[in-house]
């Protein structure tokens, strides 16, 4: 079974958070982990996600202090990312060792109403066929 973990972070630039983020992995061990809310980009998200641990990882920029999605994964999964917007990021992942598939979809949304009902329109969109395990978080 693939273990996730998401996680709203309001921030992940302090050396505190680093800590307990690799004590929540070292104890959790999941396979998926996605922060969203980190409120860094660029290099220092570079670093951050170079040190945390996971082999691979996609990421969705943050805008100021507000959104950003980063989705961190290890090879007893694989993750191919099939839809993103700055409210989520939708994928297609397997687990490898059990040969499970399942869409998977990591959702931060806006606090503002009006950017908020796009969002579900576009969930909606994405919903896969009945029958198909759909993780939404």
């Amino acid at each position: 079974m693939v273990k996730a973990i998401f996680w709203n972070v309001q921030g992940a630039l302090g050396s505190d958070f680093f800590r307990y983020f690799k004590l929540m992995v070292q104890v959790q061990k999941p396979d998926i982990v996605a922060l969203v809310e980190p409120r860094i980009n660029g290099r220092k998200a570079d670093n951050f996600i170079r040190r945390s641990g996971f082999e691979f990882s996609y990421r969705v920029e943050a805008n100021g202090f507000s959104y950003g999605i980063w989705v961190l994964w290890r090879p007893s999964v694989r993750l191919d990312v099939v839809a993103v917007s700055s409210q989520f990021v939708y994928g297609w992942c397997v687990d490898v060792g059990r040969r499970k598939t399942f869409f998977i979809t990591f959702v931060y949304a806006s606090l503002n109403r009006s950017v908020r009902s796009t969002l579900w329109d576009q969930l909606r969109a994405l919903e896969p066929v009945q029958g198909t395990t759909w993780v939404l978080g």
